[in-house]
């Protein structure tokens, strides 16, 4: 096995994720410049490849290719600490690009050598989370990190008008957490009871609480 794609349990996606990532196959291969022979969907020449997170830097100097994709939704519909970052990128179009600040390993797929990396960085722990332990490797250039930006997988919450409230948000003493069976059944009700579930889904990935 050449490549792996680990994702976290409770990560969200579009429905439309195969055209999704056929777009950014075709353009992480531009970016990379990887030579016609290799048939390969994203080639070798990386070590991380981030499609989920919870915000990344990008600026007009970053490294990258935008390209356009139908399902970005508006920029001002992107909430949390990367928001501001997202009018960098011209409207309608997602970005692959050379990683900076990628925060939150909500998906992300690995090359073998660049498992075997991300083994012996994050290994050595540093006291930090593993998110910002392989950050700190993609900063430093010990890992070769690229990242979809805005991201296509992204942690699911129910909708705060459902009565969801986060563990992050009562620790900050903003109401008291729902258990996981209450949990369970807004995802069901959400997911079977809507006929507008494309839109859900999108509202899904680009719902953040930091």
């Amino acid at each position: 096995m050449e490549t792996v794609l680990i994702v976290e349990d409770d990560v969200d996606w579009d429905v439309n994720i195969k055209t999704q990532m056929q777009l950014i196959s075709d353009n992480l291969r531009k970016l990379t410049d990887i030579n016609n022979t290799d048939k390969s969907p994203y080639g070798q020449a990386w070590d991380v490849l981030w499609i989920g997170h919870c915000g990344e830097h990008t600026s007009v100097d970053t490294p990258r290719i935008e390209f356009s994709d139908a399902t970005v939704p508006p920029r001002n519909t992107y909430t949390g600490w990367a928001n501001k970052y997202m009018y960098n990128i011209d409207a309608g179009k997602r970005a692959i690009q050379i990683g900076v600040n990628p925060v939150c390993s909500f998906g992300y797929a690995l090359t073998l050598k660049g498992a075997e990396k991300v083994l012996d960085w994050a290994g050595k722990g540093g006291n930090e989370a593993f998110d910002i332990r392989m950050l700190q490797g993609c900063q430093t250039k010990d890992l070769k990190c690229l990242v979809v930006n805005p991201e296509v997988m992204h942690h699911y919450q129910p909708p705060k008008e459902l009565g969801y409230t986060s563990l992050v948000a009562e620790s900050d003493g903003k109401g008291v957490a729902a258990d996981e069976d209450k949990f369970e059944h807004v995802m069901e009700t959400i997911g079977s009871s809507r006929p507008d579930l494309e839109a859900v889904q999108m509202e899904r990935v680009y719902s953040v609480e930091i």
